[in-house]
């Protein structure tokens, strides 16, 4: 795991990368986002060093999402480093955290400084994942999700994670 992480990319050097369309779809996002104190806050005061390992796409709606999130999270933290990786450079290494087959885009491992694992964040929250959108109500859910009205909720599921919770 190390190994991958120590060949991905910060944030800004994958931004670099990311045409103007995509871009702006992680923007809308990550510019207006207001992340809750209580979370805000237990970030913040975290003394320990984390790494995370995220397993993105530039095209991915879901990436433009809790990529945004979380990188507006970690932004409040200097001790959280995070390295991104594009799902073709992931090998085997990552077998584990497979979903019918494949990565799922995004998936950010959490570890510790000596790259112990704690958790793992895969695609969305559960809450988006099991929303059904051939109803009324999971098409409600998704199209909230897309509105970025689950920006909270997912910052409280990677800081559980992260805070090891």
């Amino acid at each position: 795991m190390k190994n991958l992480f120590e060949k991905g990319l910060s944030f800004r050097s994958f931004m670099f990368n990311v045409d103007d369309v995509n871009k702006k779809k992680f923007m809308k996002y990550y510019i207006p986002m207001e992340i809750a104190d209580e979370v805000k806050n237990k970030i913040t005061a975290l003394e320990e060093e984390i790494n995370i390992l995220g397993v993105v796409e530039s095209w991915c709606p879901d990436c433009h999402i809790n990529l945004s999130v979380l990188e507006k999270m970690i932004s409040f933290n200097d001790k959280i480093t995070l390295r991104l990786v594009t799902r073709d450079n992931v090998n085997d290494e990552l077998d584990d955290y497979k979903e019918d087959g494949k990565i799922k885009v995004p998936t950010f491992i959490i570890m510790d400084k000596d790259f112990n694992i704690r958790g793992a964040f895969i695609e969305k929250i559960d809450k988006v994942k099991n929303a059904d959108i051939e109803t009324l109500e999971g098409s409600k859910i998704n199209m909230q999700y897309k509105a970025g009205k689950f920006i909270n909720e997912t910052a409280e599921d990677l800081l559980k994670i992260i805070i090891g919770a």
